[in-house]
Order: C-alpha cells, then structure tokens, then sequence
C-alpha cells in the first residue's frame, strides 16, 4: 500500500501544493468543494478587482505571467492565469470537484497513524496525512448594531457589479483594499458615496519612483523591523502627507500590525468630494443609519467590507488551540501534538505570495515526507525553533526566513531519520505508530541551534 494524501481546496495555495507534491512524487487526492479552480479568484472577487500586488511577485516562479498582462493584473486575467498553471502541469485532471469535505479527524489521538477525510456524500477515505488549502477569505464576518435597517445589505465577497446596489445612496463599511474600492465604485456610478471607518488605516500607493511598492517587501537582504516601518512610512509620508488633510485621523496602530491598504484612489476621491468619510456606526432605525458623532443619513444599500473569519467547519472540535479567532500554529503550518496535518496559505503576507507559496509548498511536502518516518509529529519538533502563535500577518522578508529554517531543518532531520515502509491507503489502511524513534538531544541540539541562528 502506498502513502497517499488529501488537498483540501483548488485555489491559488491548492494549486501549489499539488504541484509541490506531484514534483516530489507524493500521491495525492485533490478535494474542491466548487465546480471551478481559483478559489476566491473564481467565486470572490468583484468585476472590477485587479491585483494590489504586481505580477512580478504574485505569480509562480516556475510559471511567469504571460508578458501582455500589466503590472497589476485584473481578477480574470489571475483566473486564466491559474488555469494555465493548472493545464500546464496535468493539475486539473486531479481535482475532484463538487466535492465538500465535511469531516476530518485523525486515526489516533497524535494523528500520526493517518487521518479520516469524509465528504459530503457521506463517501469516507483514509489518508496518510491532509492539507488544508481551504482559504481564509471566504467566512463572511458582518457586525452586529442595534436596530434593524431595512434597505439592502451585502458582504463585499457577494458584490460583483454597481447593478448590486439597490439605489444612489451607497454606505460601505470598512476601509481595507475592498472597502476602499467599493466605495470608489459607488462615488464613480452615482457621483457621491460614503465610507463608515471604526479606525484609521495606513493607505500606501501602488507605485514608488515608478516600481510596485510590493517589491520593496521581497529584496534579499533582510532589514529589522523598525528599518522596514521607517521605509513604509516615509512612503506615505510623501504620498499622502497629513491624514486630516484627507478627513482621516492619523492611524494610531504601528504600521505592520494591521493589513496596509494599498490604495491611492480613495484619496483622490476624498479630495474631490466624491467620497465622504464617516465614524462608526452607532445605531440603525429603517434605511436611516446614525453615527457615533450623533450624525445621521439615509442609504439605499451598506456593503459590508468587514472582513472575514478564520474558519474549518469540517475539523473535529478540539483538534486546534484557538487565540482571538485564529489557530495557534506553529510556522503557519503544523497544529501542536498532530502530525499529518498541514495548514497551507493560512498566513496574509505584506507583499506577493507567488515564491512564498511554492516554496513553502515544498517545505510542507518535504514535511510529509519526513513525517511518514517519525513517531513524533514533526510540527513538535519544529516548535522547538518556531514556537505556536496565531498572527497571520507577516513581512515577504520574515516568512523567506521561516522557510529556508524549516527546509533546513527538516532536510537535517531526513537525512538522521531511516526510511520504513509502513503505509496508509485510501481504502482504510493505517500506518502503524512505526517509523524511527524519537531521535536524542544530542542529535537534535546541533541541528535545532543551526536553525535558530536563521531568525
């Protein structure tokens, strides 16, 4: 019988991790709960969506973007694109659509002796290990206020064109990269909207001198974290000056601490009175929708642009330690005391994440790999240099890092540990709790050490 695993999800981080795994030789399930590849990029993006981070840094590195497509490719232009990468390495073929995972627990309590998948129509598979691919962008958050309005209401992730607003009078909550457009394309098809803010956010243009500021996150030589704040905010320092001059308040959050909003129409459409900006919203009483200033106007429709929540409706309650709505991982990858069971794309880099993406998806089949050897699950091991957190955001520069540390060390470890040919199929076979034996401190120390020196 031969180790075979489960990818849950086609998106842009599915995608890598199948061909990460089909490049090493792992066998694999490919599971899509959609009928179609991309993930949000085919069911959750607006019409008028085009990339915030350019194409030198969003696509695969094995697999450049076609020369046509522009700096900032538009959202069908990412759609062909994967196709095309998906065509291009007999990816498709292995996807099973239509298929939801509703179940996903491990054979023993460490995992380690392979994990039972179950799908929708009640069909059940055993695997070796699972990946979970499934995004983080797709669980609609929507807040709650007192009262109840009666106009339209719509998550930005449901918008797709202006025939989506119900009348003139457009209120959009939130002011992240959707919010901000969202609110430009209301100004632009009725001539005035309005955005309601809970707090300020630091607005970075697209391009500096002339190049996409996303590739000043990517450069090889790592700065510390105050050099890379001081760099961002001398950008916007220069781009948009004083926040009041805008209307805004000055954010008060460091500026790596929340996602950057990479955005210069906003502004402009604020200068212009196209757009008026708002404080939070305090109350609702029909379409009449009051603020926390004690001001107060009438809408037609709100689109929420409130973000999303971190979620695995099929994982077994308990399987994960969870910290102000997100999973405490260790590197993003590996769930403490399970083994075979990998966390793909759940992180949300400054910059482009196309050389992130497959590079990390080597490491994890790397991972795999090398788990099928262990009877410790592998993420322990790795807590020893990358100790759990729950904070997704990271800097291109700090999550290279973490990779070249991982495949450093799980390289170091592959090279100590034997092969065994113990196994899981599909059909129920179960790999027993074989494979080396914890290996001793005086192994680990050197190799452990080596890798903490890569911070």
């Amino acid at each position: 019988m031969a180790h075979r695993y489960c990818i849950v999800g086609a998106g842009y981080t599915g995608l890598a991790v199948a061909k990460a795994f089909a490049d090493l030789g792992l066998d694999y399930d490919h599971l899509e709960a959609t009928t179609e590849i991309g993930g949000n990029w085919s069911h959750g993006v607006y019409d008028s969506t085009y990339l915030i981070s350019s194409k030198a840094v969003t696509q695969y590195p094995d697999y450049p973007m076609p020369e046509h497509y522009p700096d900032f490719p538009s959202a069908a232009q990412m759609r062909e694109y994967l196709r095309g990468f998906a065509r291009e390495f007999g990816l498709r073929a292995r996807i099973e659509f239509d298929t939801l995972v509703t179940d996903l627990a491990p054979l023993d309590p460490s995992g380690t002796a392979g994990w039972r998948v179950e799908m929708d129509t009640g069909e059940v598979r055993h695997y070796t290990g699972v990946v979970v691919a499934n995004g983080h962008y797709w669980d609609v958050n929507i807040p709650s206020y007192p009262g109840e309005f009666t106009g339209k209401q719509i998550h930005s992730k449901h918008y797709k064109r202006p025939s989506d607003f119900d009348g003139g009078r457009v209120l959009v909550v939130g002011a992240g990269n959707s919010g901000c457009d969202l609110a430009v394309e209301a100004a632009v098809t009725f001539g005035t909207a309005d955005i309601s803010l809970r707090r300020s956010y630091w607005f970075v243009p697209k391009y500096v001198m002339g190049v996409p500021i996303s590739v000043f996150d990517i450069g090889s030589v790592p700065l510390p974290r105050w050099a890379e704040e001081a760099l961002f905010r001398s950008v916007i320092a220069i781009g948009m000056g004083s926040y009041k001059n805008f209307g805004l308040d000055t954010p008060t959050h460091r500026i790596f601490d929340q996602d950057l909003v990479v955005n210069q129409q906003l502004p402009y459409y604020l200068k212009h009175g196209r757009v008026t900006v708002r404080p939070e919203i305090a109350e609702f009483d029909g379409q009449k929708v009051s603020f926390t200033d004690g001001s107060s106007a009438e809408y037609d429709t709100i689109v929420w642009a409130t973000g999303f929540k971190t979620s695995f409706p099929f994982l077994r309650e308990g399987l994960l330690e969870w910290d102000n709505g997100q999973p405490r991982l260790i590197s993003h990858t590996f769930a403490p005391g399970l083994g075979n069971l990998f966390f793909a794309g759940l992180v949300a880099p400054r910059s482009g994440a196309g050389a992130l993406l497959m590079n990390s998806s080597r490491l994890l089949a790397e991972a795999a790999l090398l788990q099928q050897r262990l009877r410790t699950p592998l993420g322990d091991l790795y807590a020893l240099v990358s100790k759990p957190a729950s904070q997704i955001l990271a800097g291109g520069p700090e999550l290279r890092r973490k990779v070249l540390r991982g495949r450093m060390l799980v390289r170091a470890l592959s090279r100590l540990t034997p092969q065994n040919s113990t196994a899981s199929d599909r059909t129920g076979g179960q790999v027993p709790d074989g494979g080396a034996a914890r290996l001793p401190g005086a192994v680990l120390r050197p190799i452990l050490a080596a890798a903490r020196r890569i911070a």
